[in-house]
């Protein structure tokens, strides 16, 4: 993966610290680890002379890299014998690695059968009105989770049972109280929750739609909650996850005496929270940007090459057609609804309601 990312990047060379940023891992010990280990197998395996730096000591990255510094960091560039091997085995494929995950994903489980979410209505209310709702919640990896990752709860017990919503870890792992009062203290983390569903009166992705593929080899009902999901599996959870989000937006109802309730939300909040949420789906996300690319389609601004590998795989996504403009409930398509614009012109599109078009903003830009 490390050196499949480099040879990515436009000027094809980056720091420790940058490789680790781009690949989501937590810092650039991460990355000098993964290569020294594998500079020490490879030695073994073939019997090679140690490569020795002044000092004396061994070295490992000269098997794989060249390089050099550039201030203070040491930029690694790809062994051109070695570009020359991953791409006769087809592993230098540019758009499918920048639609690789970056970061690790987490089940997190809620049984109403032990414990009463007493703030569901209030919480999915907050996420109708704000955009998010942050929750606290239990989490047996709090050695290796951390803030950014991908987080999809999961109900247990009484049917039904299955994923009812997602976001994103919104903190580092700390002691809290038992949540069912016990004496003792567990490892809990802070959610913030971008779709939350509730059971009682819409449908949520059911365990018999988590079968096949990759998906069969992950267990979703766990014993304890937040697990990580298995990468393989990843992406295909987040494929089904938008699916199913399309097709059931606008077709749900409400339980009657939950009604007052529902219709306390101003419409176009609400509408607007659907449109983010299509936005920053990583699905939707990924799907968009392999086929439109990184450059902004208004500006044609591109960030990796403005700025080297900080601005890898940096760039917003933007909702061609309002969801209030939608005249029946419909399927959103990556490819078609979704597009790259930077951050300005993406500010500059939403200036006014309904928003500009693309080439609207285009020619505000040719006329200025």
């Amino acid at each position: 993966m490390v050196f499949q990312t480099i040879h990515s990047l436009t000027r094809q060379e980056a720091s420790a610290t940058q490789l680790a940023a781009v690949l989501g891992w937590p810092d650039f010990r991460t990355v000098i680890s993964r290569v020294v280990g594998l500079g020490k197998r490879i030695r073994s395996r073939y019997s090679l002379p140690a490569m020795k730096r002044t000092d004396g000591t061994n070295t490992y990255w000269v098997f794989f890299f060249t390089g050099s510094y550039m201030g203070s960091q040491f930029m690694y560039r790809l062994r051109p014998e070695l570009a020359a091997a991953l791409a006769e085995c087809g592993l230098l494929d540019k758009d499918k690695l920048r639609a690789l995950p970056t970061t690790a994903a987490y089940l997190f489980a809620w049984n109403p059968d032990k414990w009463n979410w007493k703030d569901l209505l209030d919480d999915i209310g907050q996420v109708q009105t704000s955009g998010k709702v942050t929750v606290r919640w239990s989490c047996t990896s709090h050695r290796r989770v951390k803030p950014g990752d991908r987080v999809f709860m999961v109900r247990l017990g009484s049917e039904p049972r299955g994923i009812m919503a997602s976001g994103r870890v919104a903190s580092e792992p700390f002691a809290a109280p038992h949540w069912n009062g016990e004496d003792r203290q567990i490892w809990k983390v802070l959610l913030n929750l971008d779709v939350l569903l509730n059971p009682a009166s819409e449908p949520i992705l059911t365990l018999e739609h988590l079968g096949g593929g990759n998906l069969d080899g992950q267990v979703w009902t766990p014993m304890s909650s937040g697990v990580q999901i298995h990468p393989d599996a990843v992406g295909e959870l987040e494929a089904e996850w938008f699916r199913f989000l399309t097709e059931q937006e606008g077709q749900s109802k409400p339980f009657a005496e939950e009604a007052d309730w529902t219709q306390s939300f101003a419409e176009g909040a609400s509408k607007q929270v659907i449109q983010t949420r299509y936005e920053r789906n990583p699905y939707a996300r990924e799907q968009c940007l392999a086929h439109h690319g990184y450059a902004c389609k208004v500006c044609t601004f591109d960030f990796e090459q403005q700025y080297g590998s900080l601005g890898h795989g940096f760039i917003h996504v933007h909702h061609l057609t309002p969801v209030s403009m939608a005249k029946s409930p419909h399927r959103i398509d990556p490819k078609k609804d979704l597009m790259p614009v930077c951050p300005n012109c993406h500010a500059m599109l939403h200036r006014q309601n309904p928003p500009l078009t693309i080439a609207e903003l285009k020619q505000l830009i040719k006329e200025a």
